[in-house]
């Protein structure tokens, strides 16, 4: 008879953790809450709903139950998922799934606050969770691995056959085998003699949701099984392995009992992730997460830039250049005031305007180059086993590419029309700020070359020689146009402050 890896003791030893959590937040005025989005029509999905309401208070988590009936358009739902994400009160948001066909996941997922998403669904987590960045990993994949581990079974170095290749737990959880440094065999659909692969495996995760997939025969007595399919068949819930396996190996989840029972848990314990990254507890790391770099302290952008995480990059550096710039712009218009200005008040509105309108813009370019990567390594992950998933990969491929150098390209024109707009202003502006001034020029010509270096390091991926060569000339002229008119314009500066 095989070990049974029941997880209930393990689930039990994190629930008890994550109650310490939420009572030392409740300590600190902050009542940890999950929200949960639900469009009715699927039992199944309202059935984990009313289980998720019943975890939740037992370990003392509000709740609330938000459901939509099966009409309910799009942008219903993604208004109140931005409803959601401007209430402090809440900490996590989920949606349930399915939903509707008419109602677009990825875009709902995408709506949700990467530091409230805590079923790290969205593009921004997904990118954390691959590159290892600050984020919120998905909790069944976590779950696979802390179950390995709290059992003794070791990772590194061992040969792991994952069947599965789904997008919520069959790639976050191949990242996180690869971080484990485990030898990583992933089969699929496509996949021709499965038991053979399976022969050779110390561990086998099962994430392919189809039920029996995996018999006896195709097992052997030193394997260790982790099953993290969830199938509902006639009998009641399987796995996609066979129940008879458990005779077959030498250790094995059940289901349930197994990695469903440490998800749920673990979904709450990425709620109190959720409560820390956020800004509504004092105790808050503040680290920043994909999209909401904005939002975080200087002192934690700048750690998770120095990191090994490949975002924030040199293109989020580039687009925090130029808002620097357009601030520090915004200042100098902002303080030319008074009655000796008088005559420049409406221009210097304009340009206060104008860098603030900038400043915003710059976030935008910068969460738009972070989601150009994580476009970029999502296409670079795509099957390529036959000739049409190959083809479909290099299309994917091409049109990241070409997004990856637009948007700095994009950042480079709006950087140097806001250096010309400073550069018409540098006679009227208040010579008490007129270095201010300068300061301006010089951070939106550096947003200018960096945004530059970005583009060029892309533009050997892109295929097409007529987009390659247009934005070849836009880069090279915009880049020699900035650094003429910074120099231009800090003559005119020094000058004055002789």
């Amino acid at each position: 008879m095989s070990m049974l890896l029941k997880t209930k003791e393990l689930a039990k030893e994190v629930s008890e953790s994550i109650m310490n959590e939420a009572n030392g937040l409740k300590e600190k005025g902050i009542q940890p809450r999950l929200a949960t989005i639900l469009v009715q029509g699927d039992p199944a999905s309202e059935y984990y709903a009313k289980a998720k309401e019943k975890k939740a208070h037992q370990l003392g988590i509000a709740f609330d139950l938000i459901t939509f009936g099966p009409e309910v358009t799009e942008q219903r739902l993604l208004e109140e998922i931005e409803r959601l994400n401007q209430d402090s009160a809440v900490h996590g948001i989920m949606l349930e799934f399915p939903v509707p066909k008419h109602i677009s996941v990825q875009k709902c997922s995408d709506a949700i606050a990467p530091v409230k998403d805590v079923d790290g669904i969205s593009s921004a987590n997904k990118l954390a969770c691959m590159t290892g960045g600050t984020g919120i990993y998905p909790a069944t994949p976590q779950a696979c691995i802390r179950i390995a581990k709290h059992f003794g079974f070791t990772l590194k170095g061992k040969h792991v056959v994952l069947v599965g290749r789904g997008e919520t737990v069959g790639r976050p959880l191949m990242q996180l085998l690869l971080r484990e440094n485990a030898t990583l065999t992933v089969c699929h659909s496509h996949t021709q003699n499965l038991a053979a692969h399976i022969a050779s495996a110390d561990l086998l995760m099962t994430a392919a949701g189809h039920a029996g997939l995996i018999t006896a025969d195709m097992l052997h007595p030193d394997l260790v099984v982790i099953d993290a399919g969830i199938n509902e068949t006639e009998t009641g819930i399987t796995g996609d392995v066979v129940r008879e396996a458990a005779e077959a190996v030498q250790a094995i989840t059940p289901v349930p009992g197994g990695v469903g029972t440490l998800t749920t848990v673990l979904l709450f314990e990425n709620l109190m992730l959720a409560a820390k990254l956020q800004k509504t507890t004092d105790s808050a790391q503040g680290r920043s997460v994909p999209g909401q770099v904005f939002d975080h302290r200087i002192r934690d952008f700048l750690k998770d830039a120095a990191s090994s995480s490949p975002t924030p990059g040199g293109g989020s550096i580039a687009a925090l250049s130029a808002a620097l710039g357009a601030s520090m712009g915004s200042m100098v218009a902002n303080i030319t005031s008074g009655p000796k200005f008088e005559h420049v008040q409406e221009q210097m509105a304009e340009i206060v305007q104008l860098m603030q309108s900038a400043i915003a813009e710059s976030e935008s370019f910068l969460r738009k180059d972070m989601e150009s990567f994580s476009g970029y390594m999502a296409a670079l992950g795509l099957p390529k086993s036959t000739d049409e998933e190959k083809q479909a990969r290099s299309t994917a491929l091409q049109k990241a590419a070409v997004q990856a150098a637009s948007v700095p390209l994009h950042l480079m024109k709006r950087s140097y029309e806001i250096m010309t707009a400073l550069g018409q202003v540098t006679e009227q502006v208040n010579k008490n700020v007129i270095s201010d001034l300068g300061i301006a020029l010089i951070m939106l010509d550096a947003a200018v070359q960096s945004a530059w270096i970005t583009v060029e390091i892309n533009l050997g991926s892109i295929k097409d020689t007529a987009v390659r060569s247009s934005f070849e000339t836009t880069g090279e002229e915009l880049s020699s146009r900035s650094a003429a008119l910074k120099l231009q314009v800090l003559q005119q500066i020094k000058e004055k402050l002789v």
